[in-house]
């Protein structure tokens, strides 16, 4: 199915690449003139630093061996002018190469060069190109090379500036060598009906063009590689047990190294690629808000939600454009298939709403609604830095922007493994975001439904469960302090979260004894306000028979949860307080406790972690 649907997608692509050629990042131009009346211009094309290599679409298909053959025109430096290599020498200049080793390999591999060229150009001598091509090498003679450059640079041969490789004779001409390579010899090739269409031909020993373009990928990664025994089905090597035909072997190939390279199509998750395309290449997915959400455009896929379509309109969904995504990632050269789905276009469109609205949050101070992308989530279950301010991206658990992306794709719960991981996080470094917020909801959201009204992104204060209603307190508790002492250092959530989110009996009870004093100093300046805020914990308190000694993991993930809510809560309290006080209104003792300057440096100091 996934060879189908890729040759599916080259067959319908109009910029689809020519057959065995690939984007390559080119280092030197060779540039003849057709008069001959000039000596040809060698132009270094090597990216300054900092900026990214120019790329030309030229010539490939996987070589191996221990005399790998040249590809038509465009090839390193070592082929196409037998440069033996850059040596280190003493004082660290860097020199070509004068082993007898090195010079000998060279001019091999430039000797084969040379002649599948000559070959060439004797097949097009009433092209100028290949007349003007063939005249520099009868001309040319090793031993003069630039400055600078190495026997891997890519170098591409152009006349008048226009490069020979794009012309259609040179492309033809390397699609036929490489097909009669890659079927094997005439008479020994395996004859058969190939899986993908259907057709009767010669079949394929092993993908004529390796897998380029994914994380810690080799030079020679194969889609499909079976060449041990262990690998081998009913004694079978190779592509002996997936019979496909040389024309969709490498249009299928093609058409994957195309859309791991078009940044519209592919997004990296780790170690992992995703590559996405649909049966009509001009179908809107919008598939870019994983990685890049706008509030707007999420509003709409989750508006979507609310308004499925019934009847004929849902069966005729399913007749729209399909959707393809595979993910892959390398093991020792060989490419893993890690998931890959085919669905309609209008059910991508549901699914991706119901993940944006499963990890929605709610910022109290400015009252929106913030939505965040697959690698920042990912990013979040990752160790903070206390000292740098920022997570340490090495510590990301394996494979979670993948398996998140996947979760969003399938619609299905991220991995059991995420939530006592994230809770871990908090538990060790105290810290507390919307990332994390949105992390918690999604795992809590998707794993179970019997929390589902509190994994609101806002505030309930009619719930009774025992780890919301802790979380609760402890930011009223945390307010209270902040209220009666504005330039704190060091808060009650920093000294006695880990022990109130496992133990919140023993915390709490201790915590609001010492919420006494300062409520006390908060009436001095505002009797209300201390009314306020101990009404509140009180109201709160109440709501529990008795505190809990223990909770369990998704307790401690509501007791987050509450935390936060109560917080944001709070903060929209506050606003609207500060906009109250501006407009020369009185404040009630409610709005005179929320009236917190703090509030906003909070909200602040929070966003700046987010970058």
């Amino acid at each position: 199915m996934l060879l189908h649907s890729l040759v599916q997608h080259a067959d319908s692509r109009e910029d689809a690449v020519p057959d065995y050629y690939q984007r390559r990042p080119v280092m030197w131009q060779i540039d003849l003139s057709s008069s001959g009346d000039s000596e040809p211009l060698i132009i270094d094309l090597r990216p300054a630093k900092g900026d990214k290599p120019r790329q030309v679409t030229a010539p490939y298909t996987g070589r191996s061996g221990t005399t790998p053959p040249p590809f038509l025109l465009t090839d390193s430096a070592l082929y196409v002018l037998a440069h033996p290599g850059l040596v280190k020498q003493p004082d660290g200049e860097k020199v070509p190469s004068t082993s007898p080793k090195d010079i000998t390999k060279a001019r091999q591999r430039h000797a084969a060069y040379r002649a599948m060229v000559t070959s060439w150009c004797d097949e097009h001598l009433g092209l100028p190109q290949a007349r003007t091509l063939a005249a520099w090498l009868d001309s040319y003679t090793p031993g003069c090379w630039p400055e600078g450059m190495d026997q891997a640079h890519l170098v591409a041969i152009s006349v008048d500036g226009a490069w020979i490789h794009d012309l259609p004779q040179a492309q033809d001409w390397w699609a036929q060598k490489v097909k009669s390579a890659k079927s094997g010899k005439p008479g020994k090739s395996q004859e058969g009906i190939c899986l993908v269409c259907g057709e009767r031909g010669s079949l394929l020993s092993t993908l004529p063009v390796p897998v380029k373009g994914l994380p810690n990928s080799g030079m020679n990664t194969q889609l499909i590689c079976l060449n041990q025994p262990a690998h081998y089905r009913a004694g079978i090597k190779q592509l002996g047990a997936t019979p496909v035909c040389v024309t969709c072997g490498t249009k299928a190939t093609t058409a994957l190294n195309t859309l791991l390279a078009d940044p519209e199509h592919r997004t990296f998750a780790g170690d992992s690629a995703i590559v996405w395309w649909t049966r009509d290449p001009a179908t809107e997915t919008d598939m870019w808000t994983l990685d890049n959400p706008d509030p707007t455009e999420v509003a709409q896929l989750i508006d979507g939600l609310s308004h499925p379509r019934k009847g004929r309109d849902a069966r005729a969904a399913l007749d729209e454009d399909a959707f393809h995504a595979v993910t892959l990632r390398v093991n020792t050269n060989r490419v893993i298939v890690a998931d890959w789905i085919t669905i309609p276009v209008p059910d991508l469109k549901q699914r991706l709403g119901s993940w944006f609205a499963d990890q929605q949050t709610w910022d109290g101070w400015t009252d929106t609604y913030l939505y965040w992308s697959v690698w920042r989530l990912a990013l979040a279950a990752a160790r903070w830095d206390k000292r740098k301010n920022k997570y340490i991206d090495t510590t990301v658990p394996a494979h979670l922007q993948a398996d998140l992306a996947k979760a969003a794709l399938h619609g299905t719960p991220p991995p059991a493994h995420l939530l006592p991981v994230l809770m871990q996080r908090i538990r060790a470094d105290h810290h507390i975001d919307r990332p994390r917020i949105a992390l918690l909801r999604l795992a809590m959201t998707r794993t179970t439904t019997r929390h589902k009204e509190l994994c609101m992104p806002q505030l309930n204060i009619t719930s009774t469960e025992p780890g919301y209603v802790c979380g609760r307190i402890m930011a009223m508790l945390e307010a209270i302090q902040r209220k009666a002492m504005p330039k704190v250092n060091t808060t009650i959530t920093d000294k006695y979260l880990t022990t109130a989110v496992v133990s919140p009996r023993a915390a709490l009870t201790r915590l609001r004894i010492g919420a006494r004093p300062h409520l006390r100093t908060i009436a001095r300046t505002s009797e209300p306000a201390a009314k306020a805020m101990e009404n509140r914990m009180r109201e709160a308190f109440d709501l529990l028979d008795t505190l809990p000694a223990h909770l369990n993991a998704e307790q401690q993930a509501l007791f987050i949860l509450g935390y936060e809510h109560q917080r944001a809560h709070s903060a929209r309290a506050a606003a609207e307080a500060i906009k109250a006080r501006e407009l020369g209104k009185e404040l009630s003792g409610e709005q005179a406790a929320d009236a917190l300057p703090e509030a906003a440096e909070e909200t602040s100091s929070t966003d700046s972690t987010l970058g």
